[in-house]
């Protein structure tokens, strides 16, 4: 049987370049022998004493790659804070605006609704894999090539730590997750009109279908409640690289609202929002009238909640006002 230190010194060889096998190899191999003879000679029993001072040498991978410099790990102490930063930034920026474009894409070749959802969501997940796995493997090849050591040296500098990259405090700072969550929010709000928009509960006499909807808010409406809601996709982002919200953005993010809220608002009240043809043939005509109880909750909820949005944001922004503004570099730059 193959002894314990033949079988280490094999791992450990394995993995240094041959030029320095032989030098490496007699050196290993007399600090074990020095080390346990030493053990032996203290009346230690002899495999025991092998088993204790190979033990102490550690994993032979590990040792080989102190050998010879090379790096145990992917991404070095020196880029990876600066990768963690980058990586979800990078996300939370381009894969809202990829799902936007995907799904207007998939809309102006003529695909459905429903294709244009799953290619924005699709594509979204694949843009997120893509960027994260050619970002690793750029920050892999600045780690480890030689011919990137001034690369690195530079992209190092250029992202070190400063004061200026303290976090604001929890209720003035806008995290990762949150403007995220925002735009997925923003984008299933948006697949659902794009789904609502052609439902249909039955067909008539001639046997066309019945739209839940009425024509003046698929016809016209629709489109631009879509692009005010893409615009809010886009605002959060702002809002993300920005770090926090400001007054400025504040009052874009109430215009939105509002150009969002204001013609469902009005629809309802003006009985022009369901299709009076659909309250009719399902049985119940106060469903689609301003007046009905139906089309008054409507326009109450969609008051109540659009202004609690901005209420909220506008104390948020204050908030963050009263924080005082970041010193130097944006908490955002890398």
């Amino acid at each position: 049987m193959t002894s314990w230190t033949e079988r280490y010194l094999a791992a450990a060889l394995r993995s240094i370049p041959e030029p320095k096998r032989a030098d490496v190899e007699r050196e290993l191999r007399s600090s074990i022998a020095d080390a346990v003879e030493e053990r032996v000679a203290a009346g230690e029993d002899r495999l025991a004493a092998e088993r204790v001072v190979l033990e102490g040498l550690g994993d032979p991978a590990l040792l080989a790659a102190a050998y010879t410099g090379r790096p145990a790990y992917l991404i070095g102490p020196e880029l990876f804070p600066l990768y963690r930063r980058f990586v979800p930034r990078l996300i939370a920026i381009v894969v809202p605006i990829a799902a936007v474009v995907l799904m207007g894409a998939q809309l102006l070749g003529g695909g459905t609704y429903a294709d244009a959802v799953a290619a924005g969501i699709g594509g979204a997940v694949s843009v997120a894999i893509q960027i994260a796995f050619w970002t690793t493997v750029t920050f892999v090849f600045l780690e480890r090539a030689e011919s990137a050591r001034e690369a690195r040296t530079e992209i190092v500098a250029t992202g070190r730590w400063t004061v200026d990259m303290l976090p604001e405090p929890s209720a003035a700072r806008v995290t990762a997750g949150e403007s995220v969550g925002e735009v997925v929010t923003v984008l299933i709000t948006i697949g659902g009109l794009l789904f609502l928009r052609n439902l249909s509960g039955a067909n008539d006499a001639s046997g066309a279908a019945i739209q839940l909807f009425a024509p003046a808010l698929t016809d016209f409406w629709f489109p631009v409640l879509i692009a005010v809601l893409a615009a809010l996709a886009v605002l959060q982002v702002m809002v993300f690289v920005v770090g926090r919200w400001t007054m400025m953005l504040a009052v874009g993010h109430a215009v939105l609202q509002a150009a969002f809220a204001v013609p469902i608002v009005v629809l309802a009240l003006n009985g022009t929002l369901i299709n009076p043809a659909f309250a009719e043939h399902v049985g119940w005509p106060p469903l689609a009238e301003g007046d009905g109880p139906v089309m008054l909750a409507v326009a109450v909820g969609t008051t109540l909640v659009n202004g609690w949005e901005i209420v909220s944001t506008f104390r948020r922004a204050r908030r963050a006002q009263r924080a005082g503004p970041f010193i130097g570099a944006s908490p955002r730059s890398a």
